[in-house]
């Protein structure tokens, strides 16, 4: 109605998630960050915020740039049974279910499972996506637990993004879903826009319809930041409806009684936030009480002395001493207490280092622990240039591998890792492990260094950790019977390299008999003989050969 009125080519607050109206505040950036780590890592990634906050915006805008290896299943009504989630999900990825319908949750698995196979050996990856996720119940929440199960040896076959209001935090917190919140891999809770963002971002929607970004004046985007306490949702309604006012009246600037009317019109008088006057005399009167009782006391603890102190003291209890019992020594001035030995003392603090959370957030230490592996590799990593530490190794020719195993594996891998750490909070916090000494290890959480060995993180490392791995020349992804590519040429030499009674040739063409050759090798490796060439195979053919790369006791 007001468009042409305000020059403007299209509505400017529509509540619509229209990805094209995006504002990127720091926290939408860094919620974009996580989600875009959800579709290339598996595991869990958990995105909460408060209603309206622009989750299902940001959800849009990341769908929009689904990269075409990437299948997604994207379920908007999470208040379902297992069956019927099962049933959804099969739905979104298109699996046909031949004959009958399956007719128990096992069947709808074992489908589930045959498919993520197929898309994993053609190469693609899936993703399944819930909003709203604070309807699920704690039956279907396990149930998705166990989805993540579904792996080879080196990956997870489907990746899970759990996006929710506050309460999807206290609904994970609960004890019979520990299991759940611990393979959750990145957490992050949408904020609310800050006095300039909320300016910023009235200023970007009305320059994105085509309008004057000053149509809304100063004073009036003060108070639509005051009324809306910087919800984005909320500010479209509210600036939607000053608009409308602004044209009934033929005015050609919203200014703040628009905004206060209008906001008197979206949220009802309720709930506005008004001071009523008789508060101020009550808080008067209670703060004139405080001080009267204070320098009552006041004046009583000095004209009273130490009788004061006396009568707060716990009265004592007289006890006869038995006959001839020796005279108690009297304590000397002078004495000092009992000294504890500095050896002894020493002992005791390697025994139990402090391996407890530093005061920083849980991504800053995710990235500064990334930075330490990556010094090892010889490359420097920018914690504040490159928000996903996993996003920026490709670029240096490093692949990131996050696996769950135990000290064994990391053992056989013999590289630095990146462990995901565990305390009472609701998300993890990470170290980066650099070097072994025998049956130490040297650990650097934040910028602090510290020898642990494993029994001091039992209770807070679950098995979860990245490696970085170097990548072949021109690396593409997993290899497998059929590919044709230039990578195959270099894994026929180095294989050959390796076992030189194998003769590979030296063609582009992954064929049966590389097949066999890379099932022999990874039988030797004790990896699982499918023939297809991932992570672990590519990092075992390295060590094999013997390249660089930085090793827990180098």
């Amino acid at each position: 109605m007001y468009q042409e009125h305000f020059g403007f080519n299209q509505e400017p607050f529509s509540i619509a998630p229209d990805p094209s109206f995006l504002y990127l505040s720091d926290s939408h950036n860094e919620a974009l960050a996580h989600l875009l780590y959800g579709f290339s890592h598996g595991g869990f990634v958990l995105i909460t915020g408060e209603v309206g906050t622009g989750k299902t915006t940001l959800l849009r805008n990341l769908l929009d740039k689904t990269p075409a290896d990437v299948d997604v299943a994207f379920i908007l009504n999470p208040r379902l049974t297992v069956r019927e989630l099962l049933e959804t999900l099969c739905d979104e990825l298109g699996i046909v279910r031949a004959g009958s319908e399956p007719d128990s949750v096992k069947q709808y698995i074992d489908l589930l499972n045959q498919h993520l196979l197929e898309t994993h050996r053609a190469g693609r990856s899936t993703v399944m996506i819930i909003d709203e996720a604070q309807n699920l119940t704690p039956a279907v929440l396990e149930q998705i637990r166990l989805l993540t199960n579904l792996e080879t040896n080196e990956k997870k076959l489907l990746r899970i993004i759990l996006i929710g209001q506050p309460e999807l935090k206290d609904l994970l917190a609960r004890a019979d879903l520990r299991q759940l919140s611990q393979r959750i891999t990145a957490r992050y809770h949408l904020e609310t826009l800050s006095k300039a963002e909320t300016t910023a971002y009235l200023q970007h929607r009305l320059a994105r319809a085509g309008g004057s970004a000053g149509i809304i004046n100063k004073s009036g985007m003060n108070t639509l930041y005051r009324r809306s306490r910087g919800t984005p949702r909320l500010i479209n309604i509210i600036a939607d409806r000053a608009l409308l006012g602004a044209y009934v009246e033929g005015k050609h600037q919203v200014s703040a009684s628009h905004i206060r009317h209008a906001a008197r019109e979206v949220l009802g008088k309720e709930n506005l936030i008004r001071v009523n006057p008789l508060w101020y005399s009550g808080a008067a009167a209670l703060v004139i009480a405080l001080i009267t009782l204070w320098l009552f006391n006041s004046d009583k603890v000095q004209s009273t002395g130490t009788e004061v102190a006396v009568a707060a003291s716990p009265p004592s209890i007289s006890r006869a001493a038995p006959a001839n019992a020796p005279e108690a020594p009297r304590p000397s001035a002078s004495a000092e207490p009992p000294r504890v030995p500095v050896a002894s003392a020493a002992a005791d603090l390697v025994a139990t280092p402090d391996i407890s959370r530093p005061d920083l957030a849980g991504f800053t230490l995710q990235r500064l622990a990334f930075a330490q592996i990556f010094s090892l590799w010889g490359v420097q990593f920018d914690t504040s240039a490159n928000p996903v530490p996993c996003d920026f190794a490709p670029q240096v020719g490093l692949q990131c591998l996050r696996r769950n195993g135990g000290w064994s594996e990391i053992n056989n891998l013999a590289s630095p890792v990146i462990l995901e750490l565990w305390d009472d909070g609701p998300a993890p916090y990470y170290g980066a492990l650099v070097g072994r000494t025998g049956e130490t290890y040297d650990l650097i959480i934040g910028d602090q260094q510290k020898q642990v060995r494993p029994k001091d993180l039992r209770n807070s490392w679950f098995g979860s950790y990245v490696v970085l791995w170097r990548t072949p020349p021109n690396y593409k992804g997993a290899l497998k019977q059929g590919d044709e590519h230039s990578t195959v040429r270099w894994l026929r030499e180095k294989l050959s390299l390796i076992d030189a009674s194998k003769e590979l040739g030296v063609n582009e063409r992954y064929d049966q008999t590389l097949t066999q050759a890379v099932r022999s090798f990874q039988n030797e490796e004790g990896l699982v003989a499918d023939g297809i060439v991932g992570p672990l195979t590519w990092i075992r053919i390295a060590d094999r050969l013997e390249l660089p790369a930085p090793k827990l006791d180098s």
